[in-house]
């Protein structure tokens, strides 16, 4: 049975009805219940079976049962472990219902149904008694409630509930203790992510940033980042790492919902401190022997000996164990503070129940400072997500939207500008347009734009259209501009929602890009193919179960493209780039027929080829092109460097295939323009069965 749900096409701007299976929503859960990047984790696994296995050691010698409890089982394999390391009893709680269903049938599919007890509970809704989940209190723990941010899950919560009503006195808890560690750093990189930047160009300013933004703390989300791809040469660190936080999980001592800790701390370099990059360890076990560590590179404990070894940091990023799951984190002072390497520093950390925020003070204090959580004042990092502001400030782009304005620019000049919070547009007043008409139809990028309006005092030159149906008669303007961006479009070709605004004019109004291509790239990624890969044995137990629930319901709910930020992953082209299509822009998509085109590209390079890469070449007019893939000439068996400012198109294969120079990627693509629908498909032969 299916039910129609709404849907909003990015493509076309239009709310449609799409017919859906009648458990879409359930599907999608599971689809991106996220555990399998942490299953394929081989260091986590291990160094959890080692801690348990060291746990439930120590209780039996001490001539006591290992009674443990698995908080949020998942997949069931932690309490799998403890049964095959010689736990007495398990009881395992999972509170998402498909994944209790499936632990529950591997359980038994891995023979451990008479010793593993599962509840379909939250932790903190169980009892102990005689007619509760538990006869008795538990004496060992084992949990991974863990995120990027450490407690941002509920862990303090978990571990506290656990401690007064689940578990005995002396209990043993997996893993034993936390600690989180931050290093502050001078980056203009960093800074670009969360800092809107004037545009200039070589004759002055052409757009300032108003007060209220520049003093904005910004979003006050996390920002999780995969730190190690963040090129070295990119930040200064101005104070070696410090551990600011640490976390008693054994329940010794009370675990604090909010706690605020100074560290007075001498900078190893002058510079202005422009945010604080945070990770954190684990201690596995009470003996203090197992790490499990979430830096990065350049300070991850295996590093060092690597380095003895003779191994560059690239060379050591390569071998140091992925994380999808666990990243590390950016977050921004609410403040600019210069530095010096003679002046001691407070460096103030603060946290809730779930979540962490700091700040710099660099003049002497008698007592630490309370201080809330920053949140955006300003309305921009509410508006947009910080890969669109590092857009906003990538010089390099700019520059080539304003070389193809300045192009078409007079003093006769009235441009309709088609994308959201585009500052490029108000800019083209200074380049010496009549008028500026800005289509904003997002209600918080629309006031974003009239705080920048307001602020360069561009009202009187520059009017913001509301809906596209208010759009100005053709006779009004004659030049089209857009960058393309849309807050709504997720992967690159979305943004073509230009192309169908901008065909309500006629194909004799100039525009500005006047083409765009899609292009492919066969690639080998190294790690990030592991979001969607089997399991198959994991640790020695069969979680094929697991991989049948995911895989079915993701083929139910999910796109077979999808965005990913792939200048944080290692991606080696095994092809030459390959065009999809073309689009002319300048003529009207109403112009256009469906679209099916079919083809073949050979594999260049020996490897494992687990994807397919897709972006969106926008050619700004015969001479300038703005591309969303990579930044740098693209070479087969070679690293692809990609823009940090676009997320690319990623279809991943199900079937990894090792290939080579006769293998052929077989691809079609299929184009409604009436309904702004967009198809691929994709498969590897070898040529032989061409």
């Amino acid at each position: 049975m299916s039910i129609f749900t709404q849907y909003l096409n990015p493509l076309t701007g239009t709310t449609t009805w799409e017919e859906k299976d009648q458990n879409y929503d359930y599907h999608q859960e599971i689809a991106r219940s996220a555990f399998a990047d942490m299953l394929h984790d081989r260091e986590r696994n291990q160094k959890y079976y080692v801690a348990l296995k060291r746990a439930i050691e120590k209780k039996h010698q001490m001539g006591e049962e290992a009674n443990v409890l698995d908080i949020g089982t998942g997949t069931g394999l932690l309490s799998m472990m403890a049964a095959k390391c010689g736990a007495d009893t398990i009881t395992a709680c999972e509170a998402f219902t498909p994944m209790a269903k499936c632990a529950i049938k591997i359980i038994q599919e891995n023979g451990f149904e008479d010793k593993i007890k599962l509840i379909h509970k939250r932790s903190t809704k169980m009892t102990v008694g005689k007619d509760g989940d538990m006869a008795k209190k538990a004496n060992i723990l084992v949990t991974e409630v863990f995120d990027t941010e450490l407690i941002g899950e509920g862990a303090l919560s978990t571990f506290r509930h656990a401690h007064e009503h689940l578990l005995e006195e002396n209990s043993i808890v997996v893993p034993h203790s936390a600690t989180i560690w931050v290093q502050v750093v001078e980056s203009s990189a960093v800074h670009a992510w969360n800092t809107v930047q004037p545009i200039e160009q070589k004759n002055g300013c052409l757009l300032d940033i108003p007060n209220c933004v520049k003093s904005c703390f910004g979003a006050a989300a996390v920002h999780d980042i995969q730190l190690t791809q963040f090129p070295h040469d990119a930040f200064k660190p101005l104070i070696s790492p410090q551990p600011i936080f640490r976390f008693d999980l054994s329940g010794k001592t009370p675990l604090l919902y909010d706690e605020k800790v100074c560290l007075h701390v001498q900078p190893t370099s002058s510079g202005t401190a422009h945010a604080i990059f945070m990770w954190w360890d684990l201690i596995m076990d009470i003996d203090n022997q197992v790490l499990l560590s979430c830096a990065p590179v350049w300070e991850h404990p295996d590093t060092k000996k690597l380095q003895d070894k003779g191994l560059t940091l690239t060379e050591i990023a390569d071998l140091i164990p992925w994380r999808d799951h666990w990243m590390q984190a950016i977050y921004y002072l609410p403040v600019e503070t210069s530095v010096t390497t003679d002046i001691e520093i407070n460096l103030i950390g603060y946290h809730d129940e779930y979540s962490l925020w700091f700040q710099l003070i660099s003049e002497p204090i008698n007592e630490v400072p309370d201080c809330e959580r920053p949140v955006c004042s300003c309305g921009v990092h509410v508006a947009y997500c910080r890969t669109r502001i590092g857009q906003l400030n990538d010089q390099k782009r700019n520059e080539k939207y304003i070389k193809a304005l300045k192009k078409k620019i007079t003093s006769d000049t009235v441009c309709l500008c088609l994308s959201d919070g585009c500052l490029l547009g108000l800019a083209a007043i200074k380049l010496g347009a009549k008028k500026v008409f800005i289509l904003e139809t997002n209600f918080l990028s629309r006031k974003t734009i009239e705080t920048f309006i307001k602020s360069n005092e561009l009202s009187e030159r520059i009017q913001i259209i509301e809906s596209d149906d208010d759009l100005p008669p053709e006779s009004t303007i004659n030049l089209i501009f857009g960058e393309p961006y849309f807050v709504t479009s997720i992967v690159p070709w979305e943004n073509l929602y230009f192309w169908y605004l901008s065909s309500k004019y006629s194909s004799k109004v100039e525009r500005i890009p006047i083409a765009a291509t899609i292009m492919g790239v066969v690639v080998e990624f190294k790690d990030l193919h592991k979001i969607r890969a089997s399991l198959g044995v994991c640790e020695g137990f069969d979680l094929s179960i697991f991989d049948k629930l995911v895989q079915a319901s993701s083929e139910r709910s999910d796109s077979p493209v999808e965005a990913q930020p792939l200048w944080e992953y290692t991606t080696k082209a095994l092809s030459l780039p390959f065009i999809i299509q073309e689009f002319d822009l300048t003529k009207n998509i109403n112009e256009c027929k469906t679209t099916n085109v079919s083809d073949t590209v050979p594999i260049i390079e020996k490897g494992s080829c687990n994807g397919v890469v897709l972006w969106v070449d926008w050619h700004l007019d015969s001479e300038v092109t703005v591309s969303s893939g990579s930044k740098t000439e693209t070479q087969p068996g070679k690293r692809i460097s990609w823009d940090p400012f676009t997320r690319q198109g990623v279809h991943l294969f199900r079937d990894i295939m090792n290939v080579t120079q006769q293998s052929i990627l077989q691809w079609s693509f299929n184009f409604v323009p009436q309904h702004g629908n967009m198809k691929f498909d994709f498969h590897i032969l070898s040529k032989a069965l061409k």
